[in-house]
């Protein structure tokens, strides 16, 4: 073997350990954050509270007011009939801006499910097998700011 070479089958070890890197970044990098991406609400309603914790994780990357920018991921404000790689300022890979997803209910669950699947070369690293969990984070980015 060559000096630097991969030995054969590191190619299809890095890949999931690049992906999760990122998802463990995305993770700490939010932790880190002084922010907070909530809509929270004095009056908000337990089921609102709800929405807000199944979306906690995706808010280590994601925010979703619209007086904040954008994190390691885009921000979500508004995302619902936006056209997929579309939020002025973000740096989308070349994979979700030719997607032609617009997203709605029915895109995102598909999406939040696997996102490598629907946009093979995005760089959203988690994916979010509960579907009752996904229903929630799209209630949530569904629901008016408050």
């Amino acid at each position: 073997m060559r000096h630097g070479a991969r030995p054969r089958g590191m190619d299809a070890v890095a890949a999931p350990l690049r992906r999760l890197s990122l998802a463990a970044a995305c993770l700490v990098l939010g932790a880190c954050g002084q922010r907070d991406a909530f809509n929270h609400a004095a009056d908000a309603t337990p089921h609102q509270r709800e929405l807000e914790r199944a979306f906690a994780i995706c808010a280590g990357c994601h925010d979703t007011r619209a007086d904040l920018g954008h994190r390691v991921g885009p921000n979500l404000h508004g995302v619902i009939g936006r056209r997929a790689g579309t939020a002025p300022g973000y740096a989308y890979s070349e994979a979700m801006r030719a997607s032609g997803i617009v997203w709605d209910a029915r895109t995102l669950d598909a999406f939040l499910a696997s996102p490598q699947k629907q946009v093979p070369g995005t760089r959203m690293p988690n994916a979010t097998s509960d579907p009752q969990r996904r229903r929630a984070v799209i209630e949530y980015l569904s629901e008016p700011p408050r």
